[in-house]
């Protein structure tokens, strides 16, 4: 199976920028039996907000389907990772992360559906240093491949870019289209 993801978030709060990123994903699993898969991912975009002008993460892990349903999903995972950021201030930051994630999928009947992932990083080198990324969306579907979304994004790094805070939560409302 092949996910691949294309976001592009522009905003203004109160006639002042509050987002302005790009991120695209690829994602690739291969089951290696009934419950356990292997995985390699890379994504790669910018955050002007964050003042990242360029960021790329790219790597493999495990995985395992710990219960699928017909209408709930949930799957864990880890790996490692390998991710770059180049900042507007020029405060580069490349590391070796070690990566846990958890992915879930509850169709609650045709047309409506909610969805979370979390992913966890941490430093190899220094574990004081980490990220993680909740993204929690529901979904309602319009027709076959447009729909109508409510997101909740939340992004912490203890390691910004000088002048941008720890922590971004951000609520999005946004119109889906499926291939």
């Amino acid at each position: 199976r092949t996910l691949a993801d294309y976001s592009a978030d522009y905003g203004k709060t109160e006639n002042v920028r509050s987002a302005n990123r790009m991120t695209a994903s690829l994602k690739t699993d291969f089951d290696l039996g009934r419950r356990s898969y292997c995985y390699n991912v890379a994504s790669g975009g910018y955050d002007e907000i964050r003042k990242i002008d360029a960021h790329y993460e790219v790597g493999p892990g495990l995985g395992y389907h710990a219960y699928k349903g017909s209408a709930f999903e949930l799957d864990v995972e880890g790996g490692v990772n390998y991710q770059a950021q180049y900042r507007s201030t020029g405060a580069n930051n490349d590391s070796v992360y070690l990566r846990a994630g958890e992915d879930i999928t509850w169709k609650l009947n045709s047309r409506l559906s909610v969805t979370k992932k979390f992913e966890f990083f941490v430093n190899v080198d220094d574990p004081e240093q980490f990220r993680f990324r909740l993204d929690a969306n529901v979904s309602y579907k319009l027709i076959e491949n447009l729909s109508l979304n409510l997101s909740l994004l939340d992004q912490y790094d203890t390691d910004p870019a000088p002048k941008v805070g720890r922590n971004e939560l951000q609520i999005r409302s946004t119109i889906g289209i499926t291939f």
